[in-house]
Formats: structure tokens, sequence, C-alpha cells
């Protein structure tokens, strides 16, 4: 993976002069991680500067041939990945320390918080993480929980003694972290995931996994969407049952779609305000 101003999303989180940070370093590090937090903020301070100098400017690219427009374009769109990748990491290591904060626990990140005289997250006015991200970044709060979401997903997990844990889907992990696909195709495959999971065996979730992700990958999201729809259906045959209220404008008894190998017998009468269907 290349570095983005020698902060990457594949190597530790560990001191020394390199700074680097990742997923499980932000999210699950231990104390000797402390020592490269601000190497880590100096990458992300380097590189707002570098983007704010208006080094780049839309006379400049007035002058480009397609060519080196469309190169630049797939840059940006490569950069936008890795930095959307990084929200999520952020987001996750706001929700670790404010949860931290709130139960008394001893973050293993931070051990000056408890004396460092700023705001605590009881005093902020959010009742939650989705409402601080939201006022502190001044995103929707849709957005915030979609980050949040998508943390718990392709971020390290931590278990139950506080060992680090891989994470949920490990195949489409690398590939956001690795900026292979964007955050919102990496919360479009989650989500199919996550709902396929609880209709078929791990073996065809992890297949399922695999190709989304070659999808995304090689795909643009509309694609990725209309796929995912694929899986689902083929998983899901059952598919979503009608309304009651539209099933209580039909009369009479009816046989329901087999559903997992039984038959659905049920009865509705139509409502008090109506008159059964003459017979035809």
């Amino acid at each position: 993976m290349e570095a983005i101003g020698g902060f990457t999303a594949g190597r530790a989180l560990g001191p020394g002069a390199g700074g680097f940070a990742t997923a499980g370093g932000l999210a699950a590090a231990g104390a000797n991680a402390l020592q490269s937090l601000p190497a880590a903020a100096d990458v992300v301070d380097h590189c707002i500067t570098v983007l704010s100098s208006n080094a780049i400017t839309a006379g400049d690219t007035a002058l480009w041939g397609f060519g080196q427009a469309a190169d630049f374009a797939g840059r940006v769109e490569q950069l936008s990945r890795h930095v959307e990748f990084l929200q999520v990491v952020a987001a996750c290591a706001v929700d670790r320390a404010r949860t931290e904060a709130l139960t008394g626990a001893t973050s293993p990140l931070d051990p000056t918080a408890a004396v460092s005289g700023d705001p605590g997250p009881g005093d902020d006015g959010s009742r939650n993480t989705v409402e601080f991200l939201q006022a502190r970044l001044r995103i929707p709060a849709t957005e915030a929980r979609r980050r949040l979401s998508l943390a718990g997903a392709v971020l390290p997990r931590a278990g139950f003694g506080g060992q680090q844990l891989p994470p949920r889907y490990e195949e489409l992990a690398a590939a956001v972290s690795t900026a292979q696909i964007s955050s919102r195709a990496g919360t479009t495959i989650t989500l199919a995931l996550d709902r396929a999971r609880h209709l078929t065996t791990p073996a065809l979730t992890t297949e399922m996994e695999h190709a989304l992700t070659q999808t995304a990958v090689e795909s643009d999201g509309d694609f990725l969407t209309r796929v995912t729809k694929h899986w689902a259906e083929a998983i899901d045959q059952d598919g979503t049952e009608p309304s009651e209220p539209a099933l209580r404008h039909i009369q009479g008894a009816f046989i329901r779609r087999p559903k997992h190998g039984l038959q659905h017998l049920e009865i509705f009468a139509p409502p008090n305000n109506s008159k059964p269907s003459p017979p035809s």
C-alpha cells in the first residue's frame, strides 16, 4: 500500500520516528503507542497544510489534456478513499475513548485525560457518540452512525479479555483499509452480509463477502448495489412478506408461500367498514 505522508493503514501504530497508524493501533493499541500519537496528528496536519495551500487550482487543470485530467481524478479518488477509512478509524477511536471516560475506565492511549482539565464526555451535552460526532464534525447523524457501524465490521475488535480480535469481515476490511474500495461500498457490503449471515451458512456468507468485495474493487457503486440485491434475493428466496393492511383487504383463506419448508394457512376477514366482495 502506498503511504500518504508517511501515514498508512497497513503498519502497526508504535513508538519510533515513523509515527504510522492503523485501525488496530488507534482502536485498540497499548500504552506503548502513546508516543506515536503526536506524530500521527502531525502527519494529518501536514496533509491539511499542503491541501490548503492552493497548490492546485482550477486554473491549473484548465491546461491539462484528457489523459492528465483523468489520471489526476484517479489520484484524488484514491486519496479520498484513504481519508474515508481514517474517518471510520477516528469515529471508532472517539467512541472507544468516550465510552471509557464515561465508565471510568483508564484508556491506555490517554492516561492523562483524567487530569487534563478538558471538558469530559459527560459535559458536552451529547447523549451518545453519534450526537457528539454530529456536533463536533458537523456531519449528519446518519453519516456518524454509518461510520460507527462500518467500524464494527472492518476494524479489529476487542475480546472479553482485552485481546485484539480480527475484523468481522476480514477480506472486506483489507479492501477498505487499503483504499481499494470506498467506505460507502464497504457499508453496502456490510449491510448485505449482516442480513445474509442470519439466513445462510458461514461458508456461503464468506463466499458472498469475497464476491461482493471483488465486485466493489472492479466496478462502480451502482453495479455493486445490483449485484448485492441479486445475492440477497438468492439467499432469501421467501422475499418480503406483504403487509398486514394489504392482506386485510383480501377476504378468505389462502396459503402463504412456503417458508423454511412449512406451509402457512392464514385467514383474513375484511375491515369492519367494508363489505365482502361478491363471489365471482
